[in-house]
């Protein structure tokens, strides 16, 4: 078994979604369960919008279990933008599992996300320049990328801005950490033969997309759905399951009236959002934000899912026990074009 562990439901969506469309057993649990028989499991420890202390607590105690179930390798999920508490969380996973140090690869070079001369950039710009400057709970107001470790001599940082460079040899006792694309080559490197992608797609008559990131509304998702034919409404004007007979296409957003990021925002989307998916298992639901995910499906009581392999970028799809197809995203980069 790979053990994936994952500061927000997004994070342990898309990489356990990577895994599935190579042909991998994936599976994403909100409560780590070692009886699965999953060849892949991806935990949300839902500690990005803890404090600081608090996440080390969380997911040193995850990282215990993990270890115990004696996992064939870790890896440490990140954002790929930096926001979250890395240091703390990396430290805590090097503690409870015995692990002597960790090479960190936040970048994406698939999606012009690089790390050059210790600096990170986002299509060539500064991070500290780009909209991830602004966030509400974790603004990045520096490229430097050491700046966020201070003295963490066992966390090492190496430039990546090609794929080549994420194909690493490491040491059994190297814990790997980052972004999709070095759990991509670790993978691979796990298991050549099975790095060729078999996806299966799956067809929905109806997508309801939930977007509770702040990050991707000031990106422009709204322009971006609606020129793709969604109707958008917000929490104030949902109209409930009667929208269904004036479109097949709907993203629901927070509203004007919504200015931060956090649980009352995620939770009145979850709320408004039900009534859009009762008695509907026709539907496919999209839910960017890891935040927005976990409040939609605690609503629901889930916490295993299947993962369907998809093989879209950056996307989780998943299949709870009985329930609705479920494409879980981050709010850092757009849908995929093909995808709906």
């Amino acid at each position: 078994m790979i053990a994936i562990i994952a500061d927000d439901l997004s994070g342990a969506a898309e990489l356990a979604g990577i895994a599935a469309a190579r042909g991998w057993r994936a599976e994403v649990q909100t409560r780590f369960d070692p009886s699965s028989e999953a060849e892949v499991i991806a935990i949300d420890t839902n500690t990005r919008l803890k404090s600081e202390t608090e996440a080390a607590r969380i997911v040193g105690g995850v990282a215990r279990a993990v270890a115990a179930a004696r996992p064939s390798w870790i890896f440490k999920k990140t954002d790929s933008v930096l926001r979250g508490h890395i240091r703390a969380e990396i430290a805590a996973v090097l503690a409870a599992t015995g692990l002597r140090d960790c090479v960190f690869i936040p970048a994406n070079p698939s999606k012009s996300r690089v790390i050059r001369g210790g600096r990170y950039f986002i299509a060539g710009v500064p991070l500290h320049e780009t909209a991830f400057a602004r966030d509400p709970w974790h603004p990045r107001r520096s490229s430097v990328v050491r700046e966020w470790f201070g003295e963490a001599p066992a966390i090492h940082t190496p430039d990546a801005e090609k794929p080549g460079d994420l194909d690493l040899e490491l040491r059994p006792e190297t814990l790997a950490a980052g972004a999709a694309d070095f759990f991509a080559a670790r993978l691979t490197r796990s298991d050549p033969s099975r790095a060729t992608e078999r996806v299966r797609r799956f067809a929905a008559p109806k997508t309801l997309v939930v977007c509770g990131s702040l990050a991707a509304l000031e990106a422009g998702r709204a322009s971006e759905l609606s020129r793709r034919g969604f109707v958008i409404r917000t929490i104030a004007d949902a109209e409930g399951g009667q929208i269904w007979g004036k479109t097949d296409k709907l993203l629901l957003v927070p509203g004007a009236a919504a200015s931060s990021e956090g649980a009352p925002l995620t939770e009145a989307l979850a709320a408004a959002a039900l009534p859009l998916v009762d008695g509907r298992a026709d539907l496919r639901i999209g839910l960017e934000g890891g935040a927005t995910a976990l409040a939609f499906i605690a609503r629901h009581g889930w916490t295993r899912f299947a993962v369907a392999p998809e093989g879209f970028t950056g996307v989780g799809s998943l299949r709870p026990p009985g329930g609705p197809l479920l494409c879980v995203k981050p709010g850092s980069y757009p849908w995929p074009g093909e995808m709906f």
